[in-house]
Parts: C-alpha cells; sequence; structure tokens
C-alpha cells in the first residue's frame, strides 16, 4: 500500500498547487514531487491531478483523499505529541515574518525569554508589511495585524489591539488639544500613504461616519508617523501597543479618549498549512499569547 511520505507529497502539492511549489516547501526536486504523485495515483488507480502545460489541477477523488489525509497527518501529530515531542527540548529553525510595529514592540521586548527557556529554537525575524508567499520566501509563520484577505492560509488567532490618537505635549501647547471629532479638521493628521484606509480614524461624525482625515504629513511606516509625532509635527492614530513606552516617558499623550469609537483589530499568526506548523512553532506561538499585551 501506499506510505506515510506519500501522502505529505500529496498534501504539499494539493497545497501548493504545483510540482515546484511542493519541491520548494519539501526542499526536494520537483522530479522527486512528480514520481511520487505518479507513484500514489497507481497505487490507488485513479487520477488524484488532472496536469496541463501550466499548471496542475486537484480532482474530485484528490479532493476526497486530501481531507482524510489531512485528518490522517494531524492524528498522527497527536500521537507523536502525546509520547514523543512532550519528553524532549524543542528545537529547529524558525523563520518569523512579522510587520514592523509587530517586531519592535511585540517581539523584541520578550524574545530574551523564548530564547532562554528554548535555547535549541533557531529564531530568525523578518519585516514585510504584506502577506508574504511564505513557501517562496521559506517563512514558517507569517504576524499580520488587521482583517485577512487570503482565504487560502491558514490563521491563529494570538490577540487583539485597537487604535487609537496621540500628540505630543509640545504639539497641544502650540496648537491646542482637540475635544471633538469635527476638530480635527484644524488640526495637522498625520497619516499613511498606504493602506488608505489607515487613514479612517475610530471617531464618529455627527453624520454617523466614521471620520476621514486629510493628511498634513504622510509616511508608510506607523513608526516614522510616531517619530514624526514626538517632534511636535501632529496627531497620530496608531495601535496602543506601538506607544506604550513614549506615554511612559511623556513623549505622547493620549486625546479625544471618550470619543474612540469601540473597536478590535485582531492579530493572527498566518501560516500555510497545519502540517508545517512545528512543536517550536506552536510553542512560539502560545509563549506570545502568554508574554504580551496588545491592548491597555
Amino acid at each position: 500500500m501506499f506510505k506515510l511520505d506519500e501522502l505529505k507529497v500529496f498534501i504539499a502539492t494539493a497545497e501548493a498547487g504545483s510540482f515546484v511549489g511542493a519541491a520548494d516547501q519539501l526542499e526536494v526536486a520537483p522530479s522527486v514531487i512528480s514520481k511520487s504523485i505518479g507513484k500514489l495515483e497507481n497505487k490507488l488507480n485513479t487520477t488524484l491531478f488532472n496536469r496541463t502545460t501550466r499548471k496542475i489541477l486537484i480532482t474530485s477523488e484528490g479532493e476526497w483523499l486530501l481531507g482524510q489525509a489531512a485528518k490522517t497527518m494531524e492524528s498522527l501529530e497527536t500521537i507523536r505529541a502525546r509520547f514523543i515531542d512532550d519528553r524532549i527540548e524543542p528545537e529547529g529553525r524558525l523563520i518569523i515574518d512579522a510587520a514592523t510595529p509587530f517586531a519592535l514592540h511585540a517581539i523584541a521586548p520578550v524574545i530574551s525569554k523564548f530564547t532562554e527557556r528554548y535555547p535549541k529554537v533557531e529564531i530568525s525575524i523578518e519585516s514585510n508589511e504584506t502577506i508574504a508567499d511564505l513557501i517562496a520566501r521559506r517563512v514558517d509563520v507569517a504576524i499580520r495585524i488587521g482583517e485577512l484577505k487570503d482565504s487560502t492560509l491558514k490563521a491563529k488567532k494570538i490577540g487583539n489591539t485597537q487604535r487609537a490618537l496621540y500628540a505630543s505635549p509640545g504639539y497641544i501647547e502650540q496648537h491646542g488639544e482637540p475635544l471633538y471629532a469635527r476638530e480635527l479638521e484644524q488640526h495637522k493628521c498625520l497619516g499613511f500613504t498606504n493602506p488608505k484606509s489607515l487613514n479612517i480614524w475610530p471617531l464618529m461624525t455627527e453624520n454617523g461616519e466614521r471620520v476621514a482625515i486629510k493628511p498634513h504629513l504622510q509616511a508608510n511606516s506607523g513608526e516614522t508617523l510616531k517619530q514624526l509625532a514626538i517632534f511636535d509635527n501632529g496627531i497620530i492614530c496608531v495601535s496602543e501597543f506601538t506607544v506604550q513606552k513614549e506615554l511612559k516617558q511623556g513623549e505622547l499623550v493620549r486625546i479625544l479618549t471618550d470619543r474612540i469609537e469601540p473597536h478590535s483589530i485582531p492579530i493572527n499568526a498566518v501560516y500555510y498549512s497545519e502540517r508545517a506548523v512545528g512543536r517550536h512553532i506552536r510553542m512560539f506561538l502560545d509563549f506570545l499569547k502568554e508574554n504580551t499585551v496588545f491592548s491597555v
């Protein structure tokens, strides 16, 4: 009968949508993937993928097998975790792709505690503001803030945050503090070049619509906007967990606190498949949930 390795190859191929993608994920040659799929099809006496010169498409038989194979691999992972993983120290390389604010304000302050606890896990942090091609970039997990648009990816929610408005004491001294949302039109608001949706602030107008600002200055980085605000250039709207140090040091103060509309922004760990999430990755995500405060 077929081997477990053949199921692994089949799942990787179905998820990647190509022999080349599966080969990159499993770090083997595409010819190895093609031969393994051919052997599995012969053993099962069926066609799992329809091939063209440009792509492969999974068949209905392949879809059925994918569901069963995923359950089988999940059961094997549960068995391994029960009898093997819980008895050995986690190890391996962990490549994390995190948006810059998350890397700076959520990962950096607590990562030493994780590396001290699990010294055999090698961590590499990359910053990318959009959903990366996880397989092509060999990323284990990506951390993203906000609603996810790619339904083909798996995600684990690790927390929530919310945005609030901040300005420097110097700016308030020069321009006064706004008390109502409509007063922002007379103030210098600092906004994002992309995505423009971040320039819609969680404040309600008299018409019942959220405030859409016209930025006095723009940047593609929340960290840049924060520095502009610290140096008295205007008002920013950013996630709460990104400004805690500046609040404690008195470089920024929160404004319009009682005017903010209740809202919740999800923080997700994004990965390609359940099968690809090793024990060291799961432990890191659990660690973040336990050790990071995203809202105040």
